[in-house]
């Protein structure tokens, strides 16, 4: 983390290289994101729309029940509470073994629906391939502003310093491994 704060998007980008074994574009374009739409199979894309909606659905429903309110406790001694989205969240989706679209789906559809204002996604590229066509979908759909192709601490490291185009997040979400985890935890 050190050395990504210190040397910025350059380093992190040595360690995507290194540790993802990518040589591709970090930012995936809108181009990509389209292609990989289209490379899915209906049902495919229907199972994720179907959870999207759902997920979009009930965290809307959520959002609804948090109410402002204010009440005078005592003369001149006012208490309350106030729901106010933070403006940047990064949300990073597993995609080692298997790509965790549950994930994505899951952090950035419930961020925008809390009305955070820019969502940043990232996940592992898989070997040659990049990010897998179902993440990309999944990634678009939940409403991610940018996504990375890039995992582990560089990743988390990028979203909580704002490299790649991304404005620095004021809060990170997802699962993620050991290292994912302890990035996450040093960054809060």
């Amino acid at each position: 983390l050190s050395a990504i704060e210190k040397g910025g998007e350059a380093e992190a980008l040595t360690y995507a290289r290194k540790f993802d074994s990518w040589d591709g574009d970090i930012v995936v374009s809108v181009e990509e994101i389209k292609a990989a739409a289209l490379r899915l199979s209906a049902s495919v894309r229907a199972d994720i729309d179907f959870a999207h909606e759902n997920i979009r659905r009930f965290a809307e429903a959520q959002r609804a029940t948090l109410t402002d309110m204010e009440i005078e406790m005592a003369p001149g001694f006012i208490a309350g509470q106030k729901s106010i989205p933070v403006s940047g969240a990064g949300c990073y989706a597993p995609g080692g073994r298997f790509s965790h679209v549950a994930s994505a789906l899951m952090t950035i559809t419930t961020a925008k629906a809390a009305g955070v204002d820019f969502v940043a996604a990232s996940s592992p590229p898989r070997g040659g391939q990049g990010i897998s066509d179902e993440m990309v979908y999944a990634m678009n759909l939940a409403g991610a502003d940018r996504i990375l192709q890039m995992g582990g601490v560089q990743a988390i490291a990028s979203m909580a310093f704002g490299f790649f185009g991304i404005p620095p997040v004021d809060t990170l979400a997802g699962p993620g491994n050991a290292w994912v985890a302890e990035a996450k935890r040093q960054l809060f």
